[in-house]
């Protein structure tokens, strides 16, 4: 194996410890709380960080590592996966703001919503709206970019050194927020600390971003969440 070879290695194996580092955080909080009404803001933010480096890191990881090969190639530094990886998460802590912005205006009501007498109907709806949302050409769109990083970063020219990593991050993390986006909502009404929930969808996204058959995978898990929304909320 060469020394990038090894290096690409050692990178990925940092990412996917730190996704089970913040697995293993959310597993102790969920164990000991649930999410409570008057969580801070800045608690309510940490919890979505945790959050997103579980869920996310796992698919970002083997992106991360075709855009440290590409800098690579281009004669740019070996540890570029790191700021890319940074500015993917930071367009998505970023995007944790809306949810943050409804729980703070609902004062807990929407985080709480899953055991709530409207929980199921809640549910329901976000479930039949994210199923729709797995079915339309803009998902399918961000879902090809998200599965073609290579074709991405060779249509793209960023700036070299940590600066255009970030901006590669930034610019594919867009493309994440749209592929994923109604997956995360569904959290926002089930609860960011339901880990049942988390493992399913990130499961999912880890399959739709990965597996040969993921944007088939997008479409069947799209139409079980019409049909078992409409179930949910009937």
């Amino acid at each position: 194996m060469t020394s990038l070879g090894r290096l690409n290695l050692g990178l990925g194996a940092i990412l996917l410890a730190l996704a089970a580092t913040a697995w293993g955080v959310l597993a102790l909080q969920s164990a000991g709380m649930a999410m409570a009404m008057d969580i801070s803001a800045v608690a309510y933010l940490a919890i979505w960080v945790t959050m997103l480096v579980a869920m996310m890191l796992p698919a970002t990881a083997p992106l991360a590592l075709a855009y440290a090969r590409v800098v690579e190639s281009r004669g740019g530094g070996r540890l570029a996966s790191l700021p890319f990886t940074a500015g993917h998460l930071l367009v998505w802590t970023a995007a944790g703001v809306v949810p943050l912005a409804v729980f703070i205006g609902s004062r807990g009501v929407v985080a709480g919503m899953a055991t709530s007498s409207l929980g199921k109907l809640a549910l329901g709806g976000v479930l039949v709206v994210a199923g729709l949302y797995q079915l339309s050409p803009w998902k399918g769109a961000c879902l090809r970019a998200c599965r073609s990083p290579i074709g991405f970063m060779m249509t793209h020219d960023f700036a070299t050194g940590a600066r255009g990593g970030l901006l590669a991050g930034a610019s594919h993390g867009a493309f994440c927020l749209g592929c994923c986006w109604a997956l995360m909502a569904v959290l926002t009404v089930a609860g960011l600390m339901n880990l049942p929930w988390m493992a399913a969808l990130a499961a999912l996204i880890l399959a739709e971003k990965n597996w040969r058959h993921g944007q088939g995978l997008a479409k069947v898990a799209g139409l079980g969440m019409v049909v078992g929304g409409i179930l949910v909320a009937v």
